[in-house]
């Protein structure tokens, strides 16, 4: 399962050490270290933790769900243990491990490798993937990035066959809470919550509040995510919460092969879409 450490590694910062991966994958030349840093690092952060976490933040309680799979399996966690490199790398690990553990007995019982690898690729992989992905082909200005996106999604769609479902839905999505009300919690609560995509059922990029604000005619600030949609808001609630309400409808549907996480992404997306257009009518009424 070489493909999976490859496509981890290019996630990395372009340099020379990644042509020849890139090159085996045939996706063409490696983009520029500004395109790198616009779509990593301004754009869509490659950690797990931001997309399963209810902070919707680097670190916090969805990074601490995928050290626990390292100290289950008895190792130390590393530093990053959910940056999406170190992810593809730990699963091409569990893949060996468990081709490994199936050459070597009888085929009459599934392994415990076997067993760790649907969990993790089910746990920390697709039950955020799928989504981060889509929103990596819509928003990357390389379109080595695009392709990249597609090889993981076709990657991570064959395993979902080869090892199929796990027979529950990913606990970090199951007991994460969603998206604050405002007229109960407060404004500031609430921007936190629709900028976490585990409370609101999808990611909302820089570029995407640039766009909102273009569409509408507002002023759009420079600043981080939660700035800027503060700053829209102060101009027109109403048109604001109108666009996300739209925005979120309009979000990528995940595959259909995802079955049950696939379906409790689109549930707390509805929801949050619900509430957003009452929202709406009541800020223009």
């Amino acid at each position: 399962m070489e493909i999976f450490k490859t496509l981890g590694a290019l996630v990395e910062v372009p340099d020379a050490a990644l042509v020849t991966a890139a090159e085996a994958l045939e996706l063409g030349p490696l983009p520029s270290p500004a395109d790198h840093s616009d779509l990593f690092v301004f754009q869509l952060y490659p950690y797990a933790s931001v997309y399963l976490g209810p902070e919707g933040m680097v670190g916090g309680e969805g990074r601490d769900r995928i050290a626990g799979f390292w100290r289950a399996m008895g190792r130390q966690a590393p530093d990053e243990p959910d940056h999406l490199a170190v992810l593809l790398s730990t699963y091409a690990e569990l893949c060996i491990r468990d081709e490994e553990a199936e050459g070597d007995g009888d085929g009459s019982a599934e392994s415990a490798w076997r067993r760790a690898r649907r969990a993790f690729l089910w746990e920390h992989l697709i039950s955020w993937l799928p989504l981060f992905l889509a929103a990596v082909i819509r928003t990357a200005r390389d379109d080595f990035y695009v392709q990249w996106a597609g090889l993981l999604l076709e990657a991570l769609q064959r395993e979902a066959g080869h090892l199929g479902p796990l027979d529950r839905e990913p606990l970090c999505l199951r007991q994460s809470p969603s998206l604050i009300d405002p007229r109960r919690e407060g404004a500031d609560p609430w921007i936190g919550s629709l900028l976490a995509p585990a409370r609101s059922g999808w990611i909302l990029t820089r570029d995407d509040l640039r766009r909102a604000g273009h569409e509408l005619g507002l002023a759009v600030r420079a600043g981080e995510r939660r700035f800027v949609l503060r700053a829209l808001m102060s101009q027109d609630p109403s048109a604001v919460l109108g666009w996300l309400a739209t925005h979120g409808r309009g979000q990528e549907e995940m595959p259909e092969w995802t079955g049950r996480v696939g379906e409790l992404w689109r549930r707390r997306r509805d929801v949050a879409v619900e509430l957003l257009e009452s929202l709406a009518r009541e800020a223009g009424g």
